[in-house]
């Protein structure tokens, strides 16, 4: 258990929203020792890509570090206040971007809302059935999916990733979810709960891309056939972007 406030960390995920990213594009951790807490801001997609802070107990003074800068590749900042620490972060977050833009992996990452937006007009465009709700038969054949797929990527986190911090939030966050959509097939009609989990699936793409390419063709049965049929699987495959390997590969070469 961290030493950090609910609050100041909520202040930080709100940060996290701004500058053209959400919260979910990022892994955060946090580490206590006996004078001072870090905080570890990870960008999912480019890994190398992050912000360490030190942040004192004695007098809440910040120490950051954080890759990329605007000229060099580390910047380093001492004796911050909290307001410049959260200076801080919007200077890495706009250096991120910045850096991201000038990767393959940008237009990967844009395409998301676009075709997020062509589902949910699919989704919108079901008609008269999309507003009757799920039968007991669909609900416990669309409950038994969820409970497989919820297998199939708590199996496939464990395999990929080797933090146990890291590892433990995406799987707690994850259940959430799943459990968010089990109690949705009781009280969502067809077509919004379809949208629900719309989200929640590209939700996963862009948090967890590694992951979620395990698991992608699974998720995609669950949408409905009239949908499936604007997201194959090969639409699937180039929504998710390069695994961490194949991303610092590219970019050693150049």
């Amino acid at each position: 258990m961290t030493n950090l406030t609910n609050t100041f960390l909520h202040e930080v995920e709100m940060e996290l929203n701004r500058k053209n990213f959400m919260v979910e594009d990022f892994n955060i951790e946090t580490k206590d020792y006996q004078s001072f807490v870090d905080l570890i801001i990870q960008y999912i997609y480019l890994p190398q890509y992050k912000i360490e802070c030190k942040i004192f107990k004695d007098e809440e003074r910040f120490r950051v570090e954080f890759i990329p800068g605007t000229v060099t590749l580390t910047v380093k900042k001492d004796k911050l206040t909290k307001y410049e620490f959260f200076q801080a972060i919007g200077e890495w977050l706009t250096n991120t971007y910045n850096e991201m833009t000038k990767t393959p992996i940008a237009r990967q990452v844009n395409n998301h809302e676009e075709i997020l937006k062509s589902v949910q007009e699919k989704i919108h465009s079901i008609g008269e059935e999309g507003e009757q709700f799920f039968t007991k038969e669909e609900g416990e054949e669309l409950r038994k999916r969820l409970n497989e797929l919820e297998e199939l990527y708590e199996k496939s986190v464990v395999e990929k990733e080797e933090n146990k911090q890291t590892q433990k939030k995406e799987l707690d966050k994850f259940h959430s979810e799943i459990n968010t959509l089990r109690g949705h097939l009781e009280i969502l009609n067809r077509k919004n709960w379809f949208l629900s989990f719309s989200v929640r699936l590209f939700s996963w793409i862009k948090r967890n891309p590694d992951v979620t390419r395990q698991v992608a063709g699974f998720s995609r049965e669950l949408l409905p056939e009239e949908v499936r049929n604007i997201v194959s699987q090969e639409a699937l495959e180039q929504l998710l972007p390069p695994s961490s390997l194949e991303t610092t590969s590219d970019i050693e070469s150049k």
